[in-house]
């Protein structure tokens, strides 16, 4: 089967098995169900900015927990890339949560249209390809959190969008796939701090080959060792800049909210331990 044809048939499908969990009429639904605060947080932080004058790095939310119940300036310990972007899609379409959730879920479906693709990349079998994606897809977690507020599986896609063009890299050596990678990570420990294990897991390899210890059947993936430390560098120094900002942010108002400060034993007394 030619690549063009198995790719369309794949968003076919995949679209079809959409419908089939009724994300057109789900889009449309306001924050609800499992998980619904945290939603509501999202879809909240959005609609601030909106509301707001797009100040990327004044974030808040209608709860008044901040300043002593007077504002709702809180940080997330995600870079909220996501909640500004669907604010300026607010912008171009009017405020609605529709435009939120279909944002995001075109995003989670990048993200599996590139798991098609890495499988397809090893087992080129367009037919087992399809397959397993969809197969991934039927997971009631991914379904239920793919079309939501939440940017967990914005990061998640975001992660297998760098895990695709890491695998070319390591195929063909060209540094550009290398480069798209990193960028694909970043965009995803953006979104969701947690990502940066695939981070972790790709400098594991360059520390490896670094002390002499070569992976993947004897055959070395970093050629040139200092030309591919500075990206992986810039993702470990970019999502911790905003972390340490977001927790000097959440100091400065008085707020806790959503715990980007560590709450240890030793701050308790004994009626709160």
């Amino acid at each position: 089967m030619p690549k063009r044809i198995s790719e369309i048939l794949f968003v076919v499908i995949l679209l079809s098995v959409a419908a089939y969990y009724n994300y057109q009429e789900i889009s449309f639904k306001r924050p609800q169900a499992t998980h619904k605060w945290r939603q509501s947080d999202c879809a909240s932080l959005a609609l601030n900015y909106y509301q707001g004058g797009m100040n990327f790095s004044q974030p808040k939310t209608h709860n008044l927990t901040s300043d002593n119940g007077t504002t709702g300036f809180n940080a997330t310990s995600e870079v909220p890339i996501l909640y500004y972007s669907a604010a300026v899609l607010y912008h171009f379409f009017g405020y609605h949560d529709a435009v939120y959730r279909i944002f995001n879920t075109l995003l989670f479906f990048l993200g599996l249209f590139y798991l098609f693709k890495i499988f397809n990349l090893f087992l080129n079998k367009p037919f087992w390809s399809i397959a397993l994606t969809l197969f991934i897809f039927s997971s009631p977690l991914l379904v239920y959190y793919g079309n939501n507020f939440l940017s967990n599986s914005s990061a998640l896609a975001f992660s297998i969008i760098g895990w695709y063009y890491f695998f070319l890299f390591s195929k063909n050596k060209a540094n550009k796939w290398f480069l798209i990678s990193m960028a694909a990570f970043l965009i995803a420990s953006s979104l969701k701090i947690t990502a940066l294990f695939s981070v972790f897991a790709i400098f594991g390899i360059y520390l490896f080959e670094f002390i002499g210890i070569s992976l993947a059947f004897n055959t070395k993936i970093f050629n040139r060792k200092s030309l591919f430390l500075l990206p992986i560098l810039v993702i470990f120094i970019l999502t911790g800049s905003w972390i340490f900002y977001a927790n000097q942010f959440n100091s400065l108002h008085q707020t806790t909210y959503f715990s980007t400060t560590i709450f240890p034993i030793w701050d308790l007394n004994s009626n709160e331990i």
